[in-house]
């Protein structure tokens, strides 16, 4: 028996494997030869259970050898014991096997390619394409789509028809040249707690200081620690409880816009001074949002469009400039915990449905149109609308005013891209079939199942997680620690949110931890003010136009250009977000299309 760990490639036959370090997490490849026949394993990110995997006596050295022995002794059940976030590599020589696996939320996504002879994965999709052996790739047109309706490409598409993303909590099977992709791990709401209100709150505190404390032995000094604190419930909580098991101020970081609508300096500045953190500020300007463009394309190997992107980048880079290696941030505490905006709109609709159905055909409904119709008055209007949306069913409901609905597709795209897309590419079919198969029995909890995959797996860690690796620093997410997890989606629905009030439980279990500013907050979001700027900034106005309408992109044939210009009309005349929102998507596709492609579609 021998073995071996390293940060770089080993190959043992047809296989070869490499993991490169970052700081702050492990990384590494081990292979061990068990009756000649040879087992590789290779490791990228964090794990905080680590005592309960190595035996009292052996080396924290042996980490990775003592995983593929767990394997020998357990199989690929040994991934539910992973307490982190981490992608990871095993092949196994006594069967032929390869197995890929994603951490429950994949933190570190794991990328793959097949083709009749071999399948190559990567963490990152331009790793794929610089591999010297040769790929066949083509831009999927449904991807394409994706881009620009809702920023992000759902799981398990990429950019490219013949790449694939292996899904949160998911492992792949890869023997005989057939894929087998299968899940270890699900988020699960079926099962509420009874206890009381009060038992729960306690269990919560308890969970989530354990959940952060854990992180936290395997960091260096809390001078090099340091929260995300935009002044929302999440991150004051994390900032809070990290203060209270460093027992000394932590430093935190704050991002402000010069626009006051996007703004939440003021509630950061209130929380820091609450729990009397070392504070750091910056303003990013529309000169930052320019400047921070090639990082996004270099960090963001295929088209991603969540412009929240720029201010995470630099306040992790303001956080690295003060001397910290790694950020806590407080991504997952709304999904878990009912504290977005669209919770409570979507309880106003469901007050409707609970009206008579024969008082709302033959009363409510004819008399609020007719008022709308004859006296347009704002009210009757808003009143029309939200029957309107309020009549259509889940999980149709859910993005009833998305782009895709406000422009069908068929007045959007080309006709001969409509044929590459095909005329019944619905592009929320992540959503509904989320929904559809949502482990839950209430409205809510289905929501907050769409968002633990769509908003956080597809979205938000993608975004968080590169954004702080281009700037060296590492990030930690206590809310999505599994084992508190497992305990959140226990508490009931109705506990989590009463009424339309956001957070109800969470904030009542840590009232008297919360300033009372910080509570009272209506929910903000992490947002660039991005559709402002570019109507108000040259360099960006300038750039949307040539992005978006310039020769050179109209000829890659997905979009009419009568559309286009539609679009860049709405946003010159409408002062809301949505059009500037959508033009982004527009841009960060096109800008991708000319770093990573060209002129090719």
């Amino acid at each position: 028996m021998s073995g071996q760990e390293s940060d770089s490639v080993v190959l043992e036959g047809p296989v070869g494997m490499g993991a490169q370090g970052f700081p702050g997490r492990l990384a590494g490849v081990v292979k061990v030869n068990i009756h000649d026949r040879p087992f590789v394993l290779a490791f990228h990110g964090s794990l905080y259970n680590r005592t309960e995997l190595i035996p009292v006596g052996e080396k924290p050295s042996s980490l990775f050898e003592r995983l593929l022995f767990l394997y020998l002794q357990e199989g690929i059940s040994i991934f539910q014991r992973l307490r982190g976030e981490f992608a990871l590599s095993l092949w196994d020589g006594r069967h032929e096997t390869l197995y890929l696996a994603s951490d429950r939320f994949r933190v570190h996504p794991l990328f793959y390619y097949q083709d009749e002879s071999q399948l190559l994965f990567a963490s990152r999709v331009k790793s794929l394409l610089n591999c010297p052996l040769r790929l066949e790739t083509a831009i999927s047109p449904e991807a394409v789509v994706d881009v620009v309706t809702s920023s992000a490409i759902p799981t398990p598409r990429t950019i490219f028809r013949e790449v694939k993303k292996l899904p949160p909590g998911h492992v792949l099977t890869y023997h005989n040249s057939v894929i087998d992709v299968l899940p270890y791990w699900e988020v699960n709401f079926l099962q509420p707690s009874n206890e009381g209100e009060g038992e729960l709150a306690r269990q919560l505190r308890s969970k989530f200081a354990e959940a952060v404390s854990v992180r936290l032995q395997g960091e260096g000094p809390p001078s090099k620690v340091g929260t995300f604190l935009s002044g929302g419930v999440d991150s004051t909580t994390v900032t809070g409880v990290l203060t209270q098991l460093t027992k000394q101020p932590v430093k935190s970081f704050t991002i402000g816009f010069g626009e006051p609508r996007f703004n939440e300096v003021s509630y950061a500045r209130i929380a820091a001074q609450a729990f009397g953190a070392e504070h750091y500020e910056y303003f990013v300007t529309p000169q930052d949002a320019y400047a921070a463009i090639p990082t996004l394309l270099e960090t963001f190997d295929e088209p991603f469009a969540n412009a929240s992107a720029i201010p995470t980048y630099f306040c992790a880079k303001l956080a690295r400039e003060h001397g910290v290696d790694t950020l806590y941030a407080g991504d997952g505490g709304d999904e878990l915990f009912a504290g977005n905006d669209r919770y409570a709109a979507q309880r106003v609709f469901e007050y409707y449905d609970n009206v008579p159905r024969w008082l709302r055909e033959s009363l409510v409904k004819p008399v609020t149109f007719a008022l709308a119709e004859n006296l347009p008055w704002p009210l009757f209007v808003k009143g029309k609308k939200y029957i309107e949306r309020a009549s259509v069913p889940y999980p149709e409901r859910l993005w009833s005013y998305s782009f895709a609905n406000i422009l069908p597709l068929a007045n959007l795209l080309t006709d001969d891209f409509v044929e590459s897309v095909g005329k019944n590419y619905e592009p929320h079919a992540s959503t509904r079939m989320y929904y559809l198969q949502a482990p839950a029995k209430t409205e809510l909890d289905r929501q907050l199942y769409i968002d633990l995959k769509r908003a956080i797996s597809d979205n938000d860690l993608f975004k968080v997680t590169r954004m702080t690796e281009a700037a060296g620093v590492s990030v930690r997410y206590p809310f999505l620690d599994s084992q508190l997890v497992e305990f959140a989606v226990t508490v009931p629905a109705h506990m989590k949110m009463r009424g339309r009030q956001l957070r109800t439980f969470f904030k009542k279990a840590y009232a008297d931890l919360l300033p009372s500013e910080v509570r009272a907050k209506t929910k903000h979001g992490f947002g660039l003010p991005i559709p402002v700027w570019l109507r108000t900034d040259k360099r960006l106005n300038d750039l949307m136009h040539d992005l978006v309408l310039s020769p050179q992109s109209i000829q890659r044939g997905y979009f009419r250009k009568d559309a286009l210009e539609t679009l860049v009309e709405h946003h010159r005349t409408d002062e809301t977000s949505f059009y500037g929102t959508v033009l982004w998507n527009f841009m960060i596709l096109e800008l991708w299309h000319r770093k990573y492609t060209g002129n090719r579609n």
